[in-house]
């Protein structure tokens, strides 16, 4: 694969959207939800990389716009022999760069990581704050985020029934346990559950109705189910007493 300028230049001007990408998928994961892959050109993946490319450069020029007034003001700088400004070096096609020296490509590489770095950073924060959380949270979490939110203000636990395909002669073993981690797709279906204090049961369909088996057994300290093996589920949202403080595993189990 010959090597090509045009690409590495391109790649390395991205580089702060895609540190603005990684710090938004960083700080959208949660002890509940595990984040959903992107999809395959995806226009919001697009917007985020493009934003923090705008956002990173933006944050770079105005540092050396303010160094520059640093400099004529204080005349406390260090003068070297070649532009440290890596911006106008871009522009001006090298003609203005000065003496190329080693340390000048490590100054010019090492602004445009650090540029990268901060717009990651600035991105990861904001994605933190309650008005941009509220909102990709409903992205994120759909028809969940009502609970998922009382779940995250410790005010309620999330109870799972699952049923899974696992049956023989018209009974099937299903499960009941607190939900401490899921995953959905890109339709919201839930395609892994992860729950502890997990209690089994068995489900049988008789004509008088849905029956439940229970016997007697030590819980399940966590179990993790798949969407493939999982027939149907359901959730119930319990509230916690106002003066609830859980227990030493609970806590533990949550880290």
């Amino acid at each position: 694969m010959a090597f090509s300028y045009t690409l590495f230049l391109a790649l390395i001007l991205l580089f702060p959207g895609l540190c603005a990408w990684a710090g938004l998928r960083a700080s959208e994961r949660t002890d509940l939800l595990t984040p959903r892959p992107d999809k395959p050109n995806s226009t919001a993946t697009l917007f985020v990389v493009v934003l923090g490319t705008i956002a990173g450069h933006l944050i770079g020029a105005a540092s050396f716009v303010i160094q520059s007034i640093w400099c004529r003001l204080s005349n406390f700088c260090v003068a070297v022999q070649f532009d440290p400004n890596v911006y106008r070096v871009l522009f001006t096609s090298g003609h203005e760069a000065g003496l190329v020296t080693d340390l000048a490509v490590f100054a010019w590489l090492f602004e445009l990581a650090l540029f990268g770095a901060v717009a990651g950073l600035v991105i990861a924060l904001l994605a933190r704050t309650a008005w941009v959380k509220d909102r990709w949270d409903a992205i994120d979490f759909g028809w969940l985020n009502g609970p998922v939110h009382e779940v995250k203000s410790n005010s309620a636990v999330i109870l799972a029934y699952v049923v899974t395909k696992t049956s023989h002669e018209g009974a099937s073993v299903a499960y009941e346990g607190i939900v401490q981690q899921l995953a959905l797709d890109d339709d919201q279906t839930i395609t892994m559950l992860v729950l502890r204090r997990v209690d089994r049961f068995i489900v049988r369909i008789t004509d008088q109705g849905v029956v439940r088996m229970d016997e007697d057994h030590q819980p399940i300290a966590r179990m993790q189910l798949h969407l493939s093996e999982i027939a149907n589920v359901a959730l119930e949202v319990i509230e916690r007493p106002a003066t609830f403080v859980p227990p030493a595993a609970e806590i533990d189990g949550a880290d």
